[in-house]
């Protein structure tokens, strides 16, 4: 005796056809070995791989067996509604790196379909896009039939760190999701909201062990800097990260950490250049780690900054920078010929009080200076100028 059921979502007509023993007899095989052998149906830290079964037209797209190294779980059909389930109380299989690995699932399928193995293998409880093992892409869809067999083959990279960690496989069928991604399915839904549940199929999530390579040996933290005196907001200071063992991560620490970085580079550059943007000395710190462990080296006082300008004394305010009026109360005038160039100016102790990257005009506001004595630099085409100016109310 053959049921013929109709589902229809958003216009896509779906048709099963169930023969109606064989169906009751599937959903207690599935229902009694998922209580059997489940141990959880929360798939806390990861994220959510439930269904929403269309909001009430379920089909039954299902995990029935999952065989990998030591690994065998004949669960039969689906899991019961939401269709999640983490099998953490089965035996969990060694999966060997650098070795080629082989799995057998059987899947039933009713629809277009698709499927995915994943493997978290740097251990951050996120099934990343490159931890996917195995899987259909847009275009290579689930054959339709009770027992559809996939044998997929992968290797786990010498990358991966050591130790139990999560795999999940799952089916998804959801006909506004394939409709524009094809078969290539994700691990989790986007969100809880109703859009963002898949359809119809099953996820299951299983404990894996990964051993073997070798994880080399932790760095030794050493570094160097081109030079290790400078001026401020001016010299651009390139450190070297000399460590051995290759470090795959770096962090970089400035003491004070008034500095600015040049060039693109960042605190986890390997090579990052460095303005400072303070007078004083500063202390370096790098911190560095593979897989193997962490080392990390300060040099304290290690760079020194000092002003751009020499002892007031030696500057003549008026030889090179033309400052009017001077003293000045809130605004000073400059030359024209100095637009475009480079303004920093700093009190007696090196502080930078005033910056502009690109001069656009012949007036400088100093209204927010105290009362006091400043030095005006403007590098511009290569060539410094200086000038003493006295801000006086």
């Amino acid at each position: 005796m053959f049921v013929l059921g109709i589902v229809i979502k958003n216009t896509f007509l779906k048709i099963s056809l169930f023969m109606t023993k064989k169906l009751v007899t599937a959903l207690a095989l599935s229902l009694f070995t998922g209580i059997a052998n489940a141990q959880s149906t929360n798939p806390a830290p990861y994220c959510d791989g439930s269904f929403d079964d269309a909001n009430g037209f379920p089909v039954s797209d299902a995990i029935k067996s999952v065989t990998l190294g030591t690994l065998t779980n004949n669960s039969g059909g689906q899991y019961a509604y939401p269709h999640y389930v983490f099998y953490n109380n089965l035996t969990v299989p060694t999966l060997s790196k650098n070795t080629p690995l082989s799995m057998s699932i059987t899947f039933e399928v009713h629809g277009g379909a698709g499927y995915g193995v994943w493997i978290d293998l740097n251990q951050n409880n996120i099934f990343e896009a490159s931890e996917k093992v195995a899987g259909t892409n847009a275009t290579t869809w689930l054959n339709i039939s009770n027992n559809t067999v996939v044998t997929p083959s992968f290797t786990i990279p010498s990358s991966a760190l050591n130790g139990n960690t999560r795999m999940r496989v799952r089916i998804v069928e959801d006909d506004n999701y394939t409709q524009t991604y094809g078969a290539a399915i994700l691990p989790c839904n986007a969100s809880t909201s109703a859009n963002d549940i898949m359809d119809w199929g099953e996820t299951e999530d299983y404990v894996v062990n990964i051993s073997g390579g070798s994880t080399g040996t932790k760095p030794t933290a050493a570094f160097t800097a081109n030079v290790v005196t400078g001026k401020v907001n001016n010299t651009a200071i390139t450190f070297t990260d000399n460590s051995t063992n290759t470090p795959t991560n770096r962090s970089w620490t400035f003491t004070p950490n008034t500095v600015s970085y040049q060039n693109s580079t960042s605190a986890t550059s390997a090579n990052p250049i460095v303005k400072f943007t303070s007078v004083g000395t500063y202390s370096v710190k790098l911190v560095v780690s593979n897989a193997a462990g962490t080392d990390s080296i300060v040099k304290s006082n290690y760079i020194t900054i000092t002003n751009n300008s020499t002892a007031v004394s030696n500057i003549d305010a008026t030889a090179q920078i033309a400052l009017y009026p001077n003293p000045a109360k809130t605004i000073v005038q400059i030359s024209e010929t100095f637009k475009g160039g480079n303004l920093i100016l700093t009190d007696l102790v090196g502080k930078v009080c005033l910056k502009s990257d690109t001069i656009t005009t012949s007036i400088l506001d100093v209204s927010s200076l105290q009362n006091g004595i400043y030095i005006i630099t403007i590098l511009q085409d290569g060539q410094r100028f200086s000038g003493k100016l006295v801000v006086a109310r």
